[in-house]
């Protein structure tokens, strides 16, 4: 399958940190505890920004590191499921402010924690069919004012950021991408009118060290490739406990596993775009590599990508 080419990074996250220990002041924890069982030490909320300014903080990024005609970016997709606004799009707040053609189609995607991946999927399709030539995919989520503090399992999780890329598509490039549903709204939910996010933490593990070892699984049988052709895999930031676990069901050494959860908490679809950026810029990430990127969470979903750099 014809794949995708990534010309453009960036990354942002709220502009304050909180540690373990200030949130143990409003919360029923502790730093030890929080540590021994998520792996996060920190995370960023933002006081004193929008969903939106950290879209555009990160895309503005990506689009001056691709450098190329912002006229040509025909495709903007937000993976988020806190918008600002019922409506217009976070997509279409970012195209005015980033100064993108009229001519470009906007939209937000709701796929929870698999939302990038998800956004990713899609801007493949239309790339590689030459229905958009240029296509900026953004995971952005602000998820601080959903959380009950006095909800000790949930409340301990989240942060706020984004991260972005700029794709186009490339012959060249391998892709492959594999995606499933288990439909259900009891295990990991959030009301529209009386937001806070409720989450039974056990269910979703089980259904985490399950699910994405058997969803890159099947992006690799989707791909022709093997564990043992894959140099990086970049899984959704929910909790350490549950990315050693998928490590071992694959016979992979963490080494293989990117991990930035201890800094930022689970920030949904944010979570492995902010990955992503962060391995382009620290270099980690080489011309020819194979990187698989896995997405799950609420609805409940899951979906990884296969890609080559």
């Amino acid at each position: 399958m014809a794949g995708i080419k990534i010309t453009g990074y960036g990354c942002a996250h709220g502009d304050r940190t909180v540690t373990n220990e200030e949130l143990a002041r409003v919360v029923d924890s502790s730093d030890a505890w929080i540590r021994s069982r998520t792996g996060i030490e920190s995370r960023y909320f933002a006081d004193n920004r929008s969903n939106l300014d950290m879209a555009c903080e990160a895309a503005e990024m990506a689009l001056q590191r691709w450098g190329g005609d912002r006229g040509a970016v025909d495709l903007l997709l937000v993976c988020t499921f806190t918008p600002d606004l019922a409506t217009p799009s976070v997509a279409c707040g970012a195209a005015g402010r980033l100064g993108l053609s009229q001519k470009v189609m906007c939209l937000d995607i709701n796929g929870a924690c698999s939302g990038f991946v998800y956004g990713c999927t899609l801007a493949h399709a239309m790339l590689t069919a030459g229905d958009a030539r240029c296509a900026l995919v953004i995971g952005s989520e602000k998820i601080s004012p959903l959380m009950d503090l006095t909800e000790r399992g949930s409340a301990i999780l989240f942060g706020d950021g984004a991260g972005a890329v700029v794709l186009e598509a490339d012959g060249t490039k391998e892709f492959a991408s594999y995606s499933d549903c288990i439909p259900e709204s009891e295990t990991l939910f959030c009301e529209r009118f009386d937001p806070a996010i409720m989450m039974k933490g056990q269910e979703v593990y089980r259904f985490a060290v399950n699910a994405v070892p058997e969803s890159i699984y099947g992006v690799l049988r989707r791909a022709g490739r093997r564990v043992e052709d894959v140099d990086w895999f970049i899984c959704h930031q929910a909790n350490l406990r549950i990315l050693r676990s998928v490590a071992g069901k694959l016979d992979v050494g963490m080494e293989h596993f990117y991990v930035n959860i201890q800094r930022y908490g689970n920030t949904s679809a944010a979570s492995v775009a902010i990955c992503l950026s962060e391995m382009l810029e620290k270099g980690l990430l080489k011309p020819g590599q194979r990187v698989v990127i896995t997405g799950f969470g609420a609805g409940l979903t899951c979906g990884s990508i296969l890609l080559t750099v």
